[in-house]
Order: C-alpha cells, then structure tokens, then sequence
C-alpha cells in the first residue's frame, strides 16, 4: 500500500448511528435526574429547572453538531499504511498524527459489533508494547487483508533487526 486511503463513507452512517445512541443515554440518565424534582423543596424547584433544561438543550445541540460534524470528521479521518509503518491521521478541530512503526507491532486485531456488522465493516485494532490504536471501519474483505499485510510485515521488520 503505497497512497494515503479514507475510510468507506459508510463509516459516517456508523458515526451517526453512535451519536444517536450516545444521545439516548443521555436522555435516560436526564429522565433518571428529573426524579429528582420529586423531592427537592419547592424553592429550589425553579433552579433545578432552569439547569436540567439547558443541560438537555446543551446535549441536543451537541446531538446536532455531530451530525454536521460527521462529514468533516470522515474528510480528516485518513491511514497509510508501507513497510516502515503504520500512520493514522484524524481530528477536525484538534488533528493527531499517530505513527506506529512496523517492528513495535505486535498484535493486529479485528472487531465488529452488530452496528458495524450490518455495514460489513470492522475495526482494525494495531496493539503495541505502548498502547494501541485503531482505524475506525474498514470493508472486511479489506480489513482481512491490511490485517494479513500488516502482521506479515512485522514479521519481516523483526527477522530484521
């Protein structure tokens, strides 16, 4: 692999039905908070008013921006991988470099929940003696193969040295 390759756009579908689902569990805990309204003194009912609603505008105003904000985040969201490393670039507001140097990986693992199943996607998930790092969504014929790519070359990286 020798280009800078984007993730599929399905990925965004993915991204969208997260912030939905995140929003959800907002919204639960939100109604969890608003028993409390029972035992407050009425006194204090109208503050408690006042925060609890903008809270839940503060929440749905982020609900939105992350629908805006998936086609951006998609556009910034990029991996190249050769036979020296492994590089990951992503972020709208505050961009990350990650670069993973073939030789330090020592595990490529593939995840896929029902969400990104029913895209036919997995995450590629690139473990290092310092941490790991992941690509978001890739086809899975094609996270099969950059799986089998990347393991093979740091084989080779380590007969090396």
């Amino acid at each position: 692999m020798d280009k800078v390759e984007k993730l599929p756009s399905s990925i965004k579908t993915i991204w969208r039905i997260h912030a939905v689902l995140e929003y959800v569990i907002f919204a639960l805990i939100m109604g969890g908070v608003s028993f409390f309204r029972l035992v407050i003194p009425n006194a204090a009912t109208g503050y408690f008013n006042i925060i609890f609603y903008t809270i839940n505008v503060i929440g749905f105003i982020a609900l939105i921006g992350s629908f805006f904000f998936v086609n951006y985040l998609w556009t910034f969201w990029t991996y190249y991988i050769d036979e020296r490393q492994v590089e990951l670039h992503k972020g709208y507001f505050f961009r990350k470099q990650v670069i993973i140097p073939i030789a330090r990986v020592q595990n490529v693992t593939l995840k896929q929940g029902p969400i990104l199943r029913s895209k036919d996607l997995q995450k590629i998930v690139i473990v290092t003696a310092s941490g790991m790092s992941e690509i978001d969504g890739i086809m899975s014929e094609q996270a099969d193969q950059l799986k089998e790519t990347i393991m093979e070359l740091a084989q080779e990286a380590k007969n090396d040295i």
